[in-house]
C-alpha cells in the first residue's frame, strides 16, 4: 500500500511539475515530498520535519513543502510556526483554495475566527463548491454563535457532498 501511496504521490507530482522541469529535474522534488507526505501520515514527525528542512534548502519556492512543514507543525501543536509556513505557500500559490482552507484552520486554532473566516471565504472564492471550505466556516460561524449562518454553510456543504456522492461512478469490474 505505501508503494502505491508514494507513486500516486510521484505521479501528481509530475503533473504539478508540467511543462516548468524536465522528468530528471523533478523526481528528486517529488520523491522529497513523497517521502516527507509519507513520514507524518505515520507520524514519524520529527524526521518528516528534518528532511523537509532539508528540501526547504533545495527547493525554497515549493509551495508543498511548506505546506507540509505547516501540516508536521501543527500536529506538533507548534500552530503560530505552522501560520507562517502556510502564509508562505499561500504566498507562493495564491489562487489553490486548499491552501486556504488549511490557514483558516490553523488560523481558528489560534483564536482568530475573523482570519479564518476570510480565508474560507477566499477558497470559496477560487473555488465555490470547496465543500470543505463550508464546512470549516460553519464551525468557526458556530463557535461564533452565528447558527443561522452555520447552518446555512452546513447545508451547503451536505448539498456540495450528496453532489458529489450522486455523480461518483464506480468503475466497472
Amino acid at each position: 500500500m505505501k508503494k502505491g501511496f508514494i507513486l500516486f504521490l510521484l505521479v501528481i507530482g509530475l503533473l504539478v511539475c508540467g511543462n516548468n522541469c524536465t522528468f530528471a529535474e523533478s523526481l528528486p522534488k517529488v520523491s522529497a515530498i513523497a517521502e516527507i507526505g509519507t513520514l507524518t501520515i505515520n507520524n514519524n514527525l520529527e524526521q518528516a520535519l528534518e528532511k523537509c528542512n532539508k528540501a526547504l534548502e533545495e527547493y525554497p519556492d515549493n509551495s508543498e513543502l511548506y505546506y507540509w512543514r505547516a501540516s508536521i507543525k501543527g500536529k506538533m501543536n507548534n500552530n503560530k510556526e505552522a501560520l507562517a509556513d502556510y502564509n508562505k505557500a499561500v504566498e507562493l500559490e495564491p489562487g489553490d483554495p486548499d491552501l486556504y482552507v488549511m490557514r483558516g484552520i490553523c488560523k481558528s486554532d489560534l483564536d482568530d475566527r475573523e482570519g479564518a473566516i476570510a480565508d474560507f471565504n477566499k477558497a470559496l472564492e477560487l473555488n465555490p463548491k470547496n465543500s470543505s471550505a463550508y464546512s470549516m466556516r460553519a464551525c468557526v460561524k458556530l463557535d461564533m454563535g452565528d447558527f443561522e449562518g452555520a447552518t446555512k454553510d452546513l447545508e451547503m456543504a451536505n448539498s456540495l457532498f450528496d453532489n458529489d456522492e450522486k455523480s461518483f461512478k464506480p468503475a466497472v469490474q
